[in-house]
């Protein structure tokens, strides 16, 4: 087993917006300016977040509460714009606490202390100098006094380490081998003299215990930064290396596998100029995600090109059409991405204006086209290509792309025996113009190539372990949630019944699974649109939530229909949204149902009272978890899904994955979420009934053909999870609940692992967060524990002894999938050898715990329903404890069952 030992934590040190959850996961702590930044980091990962503090300095250009005192300054620091102030000054140190205190009302629980060397200004009055000293010391103490479980870095502060040593924990220093001069903007190398003094005062910081951390300056690539760091780790200290300004993602020892993946589009022209009608994000979002990428799509239309690419990104892909300010300056800024290394793909066209020129500078020559436009042309796949969901159709060129020492995907020859490329795999990355890779017919878009192989090849991504939401335990995940919608309805075939009632005897009670319902508020309550009949839909939902098996979630109080105007009411409103608005009072009336003394669209009350609502309902054993289902357009703003997460709820909906017999094609599957901004909206499995029976209106037996969109995304690739969704109202009709028990029997019949919504919304949140990195010949992933399995896709071993928190794994349809437990740090070790000591195959529920100490291996497992679970027990091992279980062995696989025990702690001991 691979221990991790206190000497391999990381610190990063960034003072712009430029952060991401996995980078931040990636290591233990993240120094930021906190005001550059959204505090919802500091929420997620208190731990990990440290907040920059100057201690020694006033920065004026600050907002703070209390303006500072020009009485406090003794000098200033003309390279930052900043002054120094007097730290003997009650005042001044009252000022700084008021600082922190406004960090920690924000979520930051640590701070690192800047600018704690300041007052060597004071230097040449030896007595001044020693009372700044003393009263620094004293600002410390009474810090970790007031503050005793924050984690406290400093920078420097050499001379008062032995006096301050019990107060902080870790000392930061600059420039040990490469520093950066501010005024001549340069990257420069560390005078000897002044490396030999600062490594003597490190190993003093080190004697005392102290993480001692150098952060190094160069404006290199990532692989000499990780290079510069690597010399640092082995002269004993914790290296970060980055920019000069520390607006980068920068680097440490050991190698960060770069998840995300740039998208350069045009917002502009997309249906309310939301991303979520964009074609990067129902087209290419779902493949990247499949092969483990994080799609980041950035809008050219509203923002300036990024300069701060390589640090962050594994590649580029600029899929952008119409005219913006940006197109033509995309030719310098890819070709200064690509002369550092950057992959860059590019689709549909190049965007800015493709000269003989410039695409010679790519290694494209172009040629005149000599041929008519209906002469006859030939279309050639390269040998492992070939046409994927449709042959590609390529119009007519009046200039010909011929790459050189390219891969040519996709070739044309034309009549008079000229050729063409418009599909090629180059040097630099790649490019697909036109319909080569995408052709549009009607309402339908169908891929010409697989996407899948084309964007790893063009863009070299590497074949890393997915992070998977759809797999837990080795089996593919089952959930079900219902929308509230029709509490109310009555069954067609007995109106003494509303559909709820009938579906508490007829799915509910009949399919012990677990299942997460939600109701509406303004249907239910009595404040709502049926007062009269509140009391007995209440008593209906006490009973429903009395199941064992049944989760309470809401489904909002008014159901609204456009959650873009709860910006308007939130002062954030879109373009088209005063038109939008008005003709959807003209139609409807309302942007949602007509609640009763309810004329505006109030957050609170749609969000948080609602769940409360809905838990009230529900056993004091059911109201911990605050869960929400988005409704209408199911488009939450960023504004919304922040105050959902800051309000503890668990949210989902959105998402169109319809997949079916009639339409097969990967349009039709969504990717697990959508960006807004430093927010992620989960979207569900698959679509709900009302899609399948158009809109409600028939046939209503149409549910049933969900069965179809579960088997398309399980082959030929696992794509998502089983998850069975609808409304009450398809109790309300024989065929429709006919179609409801189809597709549960389908369900309970596969082999899966069982869960709540509420456990799938935090693995496909998890998807986003997590960050994995290549350490000690293996891989190592780190997350907040939720989600608990990565694929690779590839037919190979886990070296279950020397891998950590590594439960087992199986092999599926070609692929990997490795079951991990609940730790935020796991350590993978593939081999090819076979395995000769217990793991978990698949289990119906997860793995809590895993540990393995000398010849004794230790699972602990949990399921929402009688758990059952398989290991491979070689013969030299055996199980020590299985009471209440039903154990049947078949060569070398252990079968255990229960009925009852749906959470089991199992010891094998081997020779």
């Amino acid at each position: 087993m691979i221990t991790f030992l206190s000497a391999d934590e990381r610190y990063a040190f960034v003072y712009s917006k430029n952060i991401d959850d996995r980078f931040v996961n990636f290591y233990d702590k993240v120094v930021v300016e906190a005001d550059a930044i959204d505090n919802i980091y500091a929420l997620r990962y208190p731990n990990k977040m440290v907040a920059y503090v100057s201690v020694g300095e006033i920065e004026p250009w600050r907002k703070t509460k209390t303006p500072y005192d020009p009485s406090w300054i003794i000098s200033e620091n003309k390279t930052w714009n900043s002054l120094i102030a007097d730290l003997r000054k009650e005042a001044y140190q009252k000022f700084i606490f008021e600082r922190i205190a406004h960090l920690y009302k924000q979520g930051y629980r640590n701070f690192f202390l800047d600018t704690m060397d300041a007052y060597h200004v004071t230097a040449k009055n030896r007595e001044l100098f020693e009372k700044q000293q003393k009263a620094l010391i004293g600002f410390v103490h009474k810090l970790h006094q007031k503050y005793p479980n924050a984690k406290l870095i400093i920078n420097r502060g050499f001379e008062i380490l032995e006096s301050i040593k019990g107060d902080v924990t870790a000392v930061v220093a600059e420039s040990l081998l490469q520093r950066y001069d501010h005024a001549q903007k340069a990257y420069l190398p560390v005078p000897k003299a002044d490396r030999t003094w600062l490594l003597a005062q490190l190993h003093k910081a080190k004697k005392l215990g102290l993480d001692v951390i150098s952060i190094e300056y160069t404006d290199q690539g990532t692989v000499a930064r990780r290079k510069l760091a690597q010399k640092i780790k082995k002269m004993g200290f914790i290296p970060y290396v980055t920019d000069g300004l520390l607006q980068e993602q920068g680097e440490c020892d050991v190698e960060r596998i770069r998840r995300d993946v740039l998208i350069l589009f045009n917002q502009s022209l997309f249906k309310d100029h939301n991303t979520v009608y964009s074609d990067v994000h129902l087209l290419a979002s779902m493949p990247l995600e499949y092969l483990g990428y994080v799609p980041i799509l950035y809008d050219i239309s509203t923002q300036a090109l990024p300069q701060s690419v390589e640090d962050r990104y594994q590649a580029v892909i600029v899929w952008s059409d119409g005219k913006t300010d940006n197109n033509e300056k995309l030719y310098q800024w890819t070709q200064k991405r690509v002369a550092r290394g950057v992959k860059i793909l590019f689709l549909n066209n190049f965007v800015f204006n493709p000269t003989s020129e410039r695409l010679q500078n790519f290694g494209i020559n172009i040629a005149i086209n000599h041929n008519q436009l209906l002469d006859p042309t030939t279309l050639r796949y390269q040998a492992g290509y070939k046409p994927y969901e449709h042959q590609a159709s390529v119009e007519f060129e009046e200039q010909l792309l011929q790459p050189q020492n390219s891969k040519k995907v996709l070739s044309i020859r034309y009549k008079n025996g000229q050729q063409s490329t418009p599909l090629a795999i180059t040097p630099w990355g790649g490019y697909a113009i036109g319909n080569s890779f995408l052709l549009s017919i009607g309402n339908e878009s169908f891929w010409t190539i697989d996407p899948f192989k084309f964007f790893k090849e063009a863009l070299r991504l590497d074949s890393i372990p997915v992070p998977d939401p759809t797999t837990e335990a080795g089996r593919r995940i089952l959930f079900t949630h219902v929308d509230g919608d029709g509490f109310m309805e009555v069954v067609r075939t007995d109106p003494s019944l509303l559909s709820t009632e009938y579906l508490i005897d007829k799915i509910y009670k009949k399919y012990p699974i677990p299942q997460t319902v939600s109701l509406i508020q303004g249907e239910v309550d009595t404040i709502g649109l049926y007062p009269k009949l509140s009391p007995r839909m209440q008593k209906i939902a006490r009973k429903l939530y009395q199941i064992p098996w049944i989760q309470p979630a809401s489904h909002t109080l008014s159901h609204p229909f456009f959650w873009g105007e709860a910006d308007e009411e939130l002062k954030e409103k879109t373009q088209s949204s005063k038109k939008s608005k008005r003709k959807r009072h003209v139609e409807g009336g309302h942007g949602h149902l007509p609640i009763p003394n309810y004329l505006h669209f109030n957050l609170k009350k749609e969000t948080r009272d609602s769940v409360a609502f809905a838990l009230s309902l529900a056993p004091k054993n059911k109201q911990q978890t605050k869960i929400l289902f988005w409704s209408g357009d199911c488009l939450p703003t960023k504004t919304v899904l922040a105050y959902v997460e800051r309000e503890g709820i668990l949210a989902m909906n959105g998402g169109d994955t319809t997949i079916n017999k009639s339409e097969p094609w990967l349009s039709h599957v969504a990717p697990y979420g959508l960006q807004r901004a430093d927010y992620w909206q989960i979207y569900t499995g698959e679509q709900n009934e009302n899609v399948y029976t158009h809109d409600w209106l028939g046939p209503f037996w149409g549910y049933r053909n969900a069965i179809d969109t579960f088997e398309l995304t399980e082959q030929p690739r696992r794509l998502k999870p089983i998850n069975i969704y609808y409304h009450f109202y398809s109790g309300s009709k024989l065929a429709s609940l006919k179609a409801l028990e189809e597709v549960y029997d389908w369900a309970v019949a596969q082999k899966t692992s069982k869960l709540y919504a509420s456990q799938y919304i935090k693995k496909a949140r998890g998807f986003y967060r997590t960050a994995i990195a290549k350490i000690q010949g293996g891989y190592e992933i780190r997350n907040s524990g939720f989600l608990r399995t990565v694929r690779f896709d590839q037919l190979l071993n886990i070296d279950i002894k020397q891998s950590n928190h590594v439960a087992g794994f199986v092999h599926e349809n070609g692929h990997t999938y490795v079951t991990l437990d609940h730790y935020p740090r796991h350590f993978i070790k593939t081999t090819q050898k076979k395995i000769h000591v217990p793991y978990l195959i698949d289990a119906n529920g997860w793995v809590n715990t895993i540990q393995h100490k000398a010849n004794q291996y230790h699972f602990v497992l949990e399921a929402n329903v009688g758990l059952e679970a398989n290991f491979h027990l070689p013969t030299s091992c055996h199980l020590q404890n299985s009471q209440g279980f039903k154990q049947q062995q078949s060569q070398q696989t252990l079968h255990l069952t229960s009925t009852t025990k749906r959470g089991a702690s199992f010891v094998f001991q081997c020779q």
